[in-house]
């Protein structure tokens, strides 16, 4: 079964309408005592850094930082597997397939894993069970712009992942609380049978590009970056331009048009169709969206929910699968942070996938941070008036 993962969609509207919700929110019970690291959990190593656009790659991370990782995760089972009679609840955009439990609970039995798919509900759910006292999901996840209602509300719990193991140079684009997992960003998913995809937005408005583009109504963040860059009314103007020439079309289902080639690029994220026809390009100014895992502060078992958010994040077996196996390809691909060594190992539609990110995080991406967060949030409101006003 394919997993299929994304949180960086339709997320200004949602963000604003549960900062509402938030405000008028019971405080529930009270946050949980932090769990502690087993000892001293730093580590005396040094990352070899190489900087992959704005994110520091440790080289050394499975030789020098991910023994201590482990040795952390060891006491966190021990310590799960007590709490909430070793039951997990993990809440995400889409819930976690049997396969992906089922590599979980292998190497962590006595553990229970509760999993729902919400989609775009997800953060109100999470803050409408905190409000009413039901029992609320352990892990909390997102991007920054994707999670900016739970940030700002204070859902993430306070954890130092640094004292786990954990470099900090992983910690220079969002919160310390935040553990980087992996990434997602903007790409021109392309059939390359039928066409090449240029290498700017601009580029689309050659003639030969009329009709033959898509993109769907949530996705107006693929031209925020854009906005970022050149700033709001360069891109409402290019968005009004791309559409008034008829080259763009606004289809919620990009897919099929895609395969069968009659419109061979659509603007999107990471692609998640095998058909070997198509392909994905980076552009420049596309927005790069880190993705976070983290504790949720009304969690009923945290040391659960920072083992799945460790394991998830780094373990070397798992994402060895992620890599690999098609049964476990998401539309996210592994963290940079980590070593070269595993995006190299990569076949198929992560090979695809990550080669793409990797290459526009290097040469001109935008990515997302904390200080740059709410820019990020006004140009995707703006972008989304722009193509579905």
């Amino acid at each position: 079964m394919n997993v299929r993962t994304t949180r960086i969609g339709g997320i200004a509207a949602a963000a604003a309408g549960m900062l509402l919700l938030s405000s008028c929110s019971s405080p529930g019970a009270a946050a949980p005592d932090p769990v502690e690291p087993g000892g001293d959990g730093s580590t005396a190593a040094a990352c070899d850094a190489v900087q992959v656009g704005a994110i520091t790659r440790c080289e050394n991370f499975y030789d020098d930082f991910w023994p201590e990782i482990d040795r952390q995760m060891d006491a966190l089972y021990e310590t799960a597997r007590e709490t909430d009679g070793g039951r997990v609840v993990i809440w995400d955009w889409y819930e976690l397939s049997p396969d992906v439990i089922a590599e979980f609970t292998g190497r962590y039995p006595d553990l229970t894993i509760e999993t729902r798919g919400l989609t775009y509900n997800l953060s109100s759910a999470i803050i409408s069970a905190k409000a009413t006292g039901a029992r609320n999901t352990d892990v909390i996840s997102g991007s920054l712009v994707s999670a900016a209602a739970m940030t700002d509300e204070g859902y993430w719990a306070d954890v130092d992942w640094t004292a786990f193991g954990v470099p900090e140079e992983f910690f220079t684009i969002g919160a310390p609380e935040m553990l980087p997992d992996s990434v997602n960003g903007s790409l021109m998913q392309v059939n390359v049978d039928r066409i090449e995809a240029p290498a700017t937005l601009e580029g689309l408005l050659d003639p030969q590009y009329e009709g033959k583009v898509s993109v769907a109504s949530y996705n107006a963040n693929v031209f925020a970056g854009y906005g970022l860059d050149r700033g709001e009314a360069a891109m409402t103007d290019l968005i009004g331009e791309l559409k008034s020439t008829g080259t763009l079309q606004v289809l919620e289902d990009q897919d099929s048009p895609l395969s069968s080639g009659d419109v061979p690029i659509a603007l999107g994220q990471t692609l998640f169709n095998p058909n070997p026809s198509l392909g994905v390009s980076p552009y420049e100014d596309a927005g790069v969206f880190a993705q976070f895992s983290g504790v949720n502060v009304d969690a009923k078992n945290p040391a659960g929910g920072m083992l799945w958010t460790l394991w998830n994040a780094y373990d070397p077996d798992w994402l060895q699968l992620r890599m690999t196996d098609e049964r476990f390809s998401t539309t996210q691909v592994p963290y940079p942070g980590l070593p070269t060594s595993l995006f190299d190992s990569a076949t198929g539609l992560m090979e695809t996938n990550a080669g793409a990110l990797l290459d526009g995080l290097q040469g001109g991406a935008i990515t997302e941070t904390v200080d740059t967060r709410d820019e990020w949030i006004a140009m995707i409101n703006a972008a989304d008036a722009a193509l579905n006003g």
